[in-house]
């Protein structure tokens, strides 16, 4: 079948009209896409409003939802727990079908809630909608939120620093029991993502059916986003008023970008940002003001961000993708040095291979190669497992995907490395929905890298 665009229109050419989606070029650097399909669904975002956070019970099912409008209240409009007292909150990103054209250099993503010909089918996925903690007294993985609001602020002592449900105690984010001493000062990791942890690190820790591989679902949340903004520059400015036509605009900013040194001075690169930060928006896309106490040169506010209910979207904490591995060479007379990317799609089989390693480990299959350079993103490959990456540089902080590639030097590559996304809030421009650091060995971890809880 042909594409399913008509030729110098925005309007397809195609018997049916229930989808949606945007179209771009190859050959160009222009971030912004073009919408096209059904123009009131664009409107609608009937898929993208089916991103909903909820309560799961200990198999994934649904408990309760949370409140459209204020995640601190269940769907019905009582209290809800988000503490795991009831269980992890979660945050569902729905099934729906999606078909990826090319034809010459324009490329098109569509997306429908139909099973339409030539659609393929995206399968329900859930994940954290921040990043996950351990529940220390049971040595578990979870998703929670531990804090108190007077209103809608959040609740302080008298030094300001954030007053937590006296459960927190049991779930310390950081660097873990060494974090300790930091309980109720100015960078207590308390009620905080836990970080300084391995993908090898997390996988005991992940019960009944939970898992660390983000990078599917992440990756569908971050296409979601760019047709409903029709832009690939999720840092562009945020912008909370329609188009004439009725469209979103704009991008969700870059407001938790911080200084690094500071950062370092402050808590060494470890989280500044408590769980669930952003409860009172609910499921709705917004930015919530936040004060860091203790920072250089006085108390510091940023801006966190939320997508349909995605806390801190990007430029935070790195995050750990245990569905994705690297497999770079260096550059000899016989290999002109490739870098390929592999995914896998099943849980139990996630893997952290020896570093230099021949073997393929069981369940990863080869998805594409990656650029034999390092720099901004311009074009890509789309897989429908879910997975996008970069196939060439050439692109820059507001053109092409104006997202970073790092990857290892051609000279020193030698077997496996893991996969990093999002980038740490002191990476700037660098940051974004697709972001992919492929540096490190899967092994690595640090003080500013986190996981999100994810079942699928």
């Amino acid at each position: 079948m042909g594409l399913i665009l008509g030729s110098g229109s925005t309007k397809p050419q195609y018997p049916y009209d229930m989808w949606y989606g945007v179209q771009g070029d190859f050959t160009s650097k222009d971030y912004k896409l073009t919408r096209i399909g059904n123009m009131d669904l664009h409107r609608t975002l009937p898929i993208q409003k089916k991103l909903r956070r909820f309560v799961e019970n200990t198999d994934g099912s649904v408990k309760y939802y949370l409140h459209q409008n204020d995640s601190r209240k269940k769907d019905s409009g009582a209290a809800a727990k988000l503490d795991t007292t009831d269980g992890n909150v979660m945050l569902e990103k729905p099934e729906y079908y999606a078909r990826f054209e090319v034809e010459g250099t324009k490329w098109a993503m569509c997306i429908s809630e139909y099973a339409l010909p030539g659609f393929v089918r995206m399968t329900r996925k859930t994940c954290s909608p921040w990043y996950g903690t351990i529940d220390i007294a049971n040595n578990i993985a979870v998703s929670g939120c531990w804090l108190q609001w007077v209103g809608n602020e959040i609740k302080r002592d008298a030094n300001g620093f954030v007053s937590l449900l006296a459960s927190a105690t049991n779930f310390r984010g950081g660097s873990g029991a060494s974090d300790a001493a930091k309980d109720g000062t100015y960078n207590s990791m308390l009620g905080m993502p836990r970080t300084s942890i391995s993908k090898a690190g997390v996988r005991p820790l992940c019960k009944n059916g939970t898992h660390a591989g983000a990078g599917r679902v992440y990756t569908e949340i971050a296409w979601l986003q760019r047709i409903e903004y029709a832009s690939m520059h999720c840092q562009d400015t945020y912008n909370e008023t329609l188009t004439a036509d009725g469209f979103h605009q704009g991008g969700l900013g870059n407001g938790t970008s911080v200084n690094g040194t500071q950062w370092n001075t402050w808590g060494g690169y470890r989280p500044f940002i408590p769980c669930g930060v952003t409860a009172i928006l609910g499921n709705n896309t917004g930015r919530v003001a936040y004060t860091i106490k203790g920072w250089t040169g006085g108390d510091k506010v940023v801006q966190v961000a939320s997508y349909r209910g995605l806390e801190t979207p990007f430029e935070y904490l790195w995050l750990l993708a245990d569905d994705i591995l690297i497999h770079c060479s260096p550059e000899t007379a016989d290999d002109p040095g490739h870098c390929t990317a592999y995914g896998c799609t099943d849980p139990t089989k996630f893997a952290s291979p020896a570093d230099t390693s021949t073997a393929i480990p069981a369940g990863y299959e080869r998805i594409t190669e990656l650029p034999t350079a390092e720099g901004y993103q311009w074009n890509f490959g789309f897989s429908y497992d879910g997975f996008t990456f970069p196939t060439s540089v050439g692109g820059g902080a507001n053109q092409g995907l104006c997202d970073y590639f790092w990857r290892v030097a051609k000279a020193t590559a030698n077997g496996w490395y893991g996969a990093l996304l999002s980038a740490s809030a002191g990476n700037g421009a660098y940051a974004g929905f697709g972001f992919l650091n492929a540096i490190n060995r899967s092994s690595y971890s640090y003080a500013y890298s986190g996981f999100r809880l994810c079942r699928f």
